[in-house]
């Protein structure tokens, strides 16, 4: 494997963001120069991921406060909450779906309003909303984590119609990915 620090006029010390390509050729970013994180974490670029103005990627740690205040709020792990914006934004706090998801955990237009969210961009409200969120999937799915990540991904009513996991690469990818991130969160 071979890792390579973004060409943005800094140094590799001065590096955010590591890249690299995985055994399958998948060009990754990651925030850890540590080899046995990069091949953990199997990380995929997000397409659109915007830089700061200072030309850094988004911090993966920008948000750990909120995060802490939500997880302990809605009795959900940090890792796992963590592991959802990791997948779902890539910490890009101005995320836009093509479908409207907005945000650091991509909420949709109706949990927006569901969840009394004034500006889904802003990192505390959307965190707070999109943990509620969760918290109401592992509910709904009996604390089976992974029919709740299905759900947040493809809708509770996709996954309650499949019976489980629906048969969808993306949402199937998307549950795997959350589980690596939250194994990882988990452990650091």
């Amino acid at each position: 494997m071979i890792v390579l620090w973004m060409v943005m006029g800094l140094t590799a010390a001065e590096a955010d963001i590591y890249i690299y390509r995985d055994a399958s050729g998948t060009l990754c970013y990651t925030d850890s120069p540590d080899a046995r994180q990069i091949d953990l974490m199997g990380a995929r670029p997000m397409g659109g991921q915007k830089k700061q103005k200072n030309g850094r990627m988004w911090s993966s740690s920008a948000y750990d406060a909120i995060i802490v205040r939500a997880a302990e709020a809605h009795s959900i792990s940090f890792a796992l909450v963590k592991a959802v914006i990791h997948a779902e934004s890539g910490f890009n706090p101005r995320a836009l779906s093509p479908k409207g998801a907005k945000g650091l955990m991509q909420l949709m237009p109706h949990n927006v309003a569901f969840y009394k969210i004034k500006n889904p961009y802003d990192p505390y409200e959307n965190i707070m909303g999109g943990t509620a969120y969760l918290k109401s999937l592992l509910t709904d799915f009996k604390g089976n984590r992974k029919l709740a990540l299905a759900a947040y991904n493809a809708g509770p009513t996709t996954v309650r119609h499949h019976k489980g996991i629906p048969p969808i690469a993306e949402t199937r990818a998307y549950v795997a990915k959350v589980e690596r991130f939250n194994s990882y969160y988990s452990a650091h």
